[in-house]
């Protein structure tokens, strides 16, 4: 006969929590043959994983503790949220800009999209440009930096959030160019913004570059105004 501490064991070097840590006793799957029982095994312990995985990637995140009311938005809106859940944007890897005044759910909004990412097996984080920006540049020398900047890299989904609230200088716009056009290449970016892209370009004292940048990331996303 099986000795079960023998298998708890044994499935601890192997790591399959779901008999390790006593989920399921034998003696509780007597009617099942022992392939179905294995079946049955492997599926929880996958399963299990996937729920670790998931919480593991809403903590490092770094997604703002918002809960959106979907009831208080526009008909069109819910309706093209609904649509952006679906995550087709994400396989495709396209991008998301998301517009409107203040105080209107703007960000909520996207760090919805990114917990239904999330929930999908995707990992997500969330940045402000400003932050993005230090970031990117303090990453050498500084080990928080170097973390951060690490799980930006390896998000599926990347939430850049006050994106061009205020004109940057050129050279700071030209360096922002590089870094979209790398993390755009593997990563789909949910920009959230108060100013629509025409008002970046009148209000910059670097048209040129910022053009670039509206033409090579912001141009073919699906737009949302809320």
């Amino acid at each position: 006969m099986m000795n079960k501490t023998i298998l708890r064991e044994l499935a601890k070097q192997l790591n399959i929590q779901t008999v390790a840590r006593k989920k399921y006793e034998l003696e509780e799957r007597l009617e099942m043959s022992n392939l179905e029982y294995l079946q049955f095994i492997f599926e929880r312990e996958l399963e299990i994983r996937r729920q670790n995985a998931i919480k593991r990637n809403r903590k490092n995140a770094n997604l703002p503790q918002l809960t959106l009311d979907e009831t208080i938005l526009h008909e069109g809106i819910r309706y093209q949220l609904n649509s952006l859940k679906e995550l087709k944007w994400v396989q495709e890897n396209k991008n998301i800009l998301i517009t409107g005044k203040p105080m209107k759910n703007k960000t909520a909004i996207a760090t919805h999209l990114a917990n239904a990412a999330i929930d999908n097996g995707y990992k997500a984080f969330y940045i402000t440009l400003d932050e993005l920006l230090l970031v990117s540049e303090s990453k050498e020398k500084f080990p928080q930096a170097k973390l951060t900047f690490s799980r930006i890299l390896k998000s599926d989904v990347l939430v850049i959030d006050d994106f061009l609230y205020l004109d940057l200088p050129r050279e700071e716009l030209e360096y922002l160019y590089r870094l979209l056009i790398s993390l755009t290449a593997t990563t789909s970016i949910i920009f959230v913004a108060n100013r629509d892209p025409k008002e970046w370009i009148r209000s910059s004292s670097d048209k040129y570059t910022l053009e670039l940048i509206i033409n090579r990331t912001i141009a073919t996303c699906e737009r949302m105004l809320v």
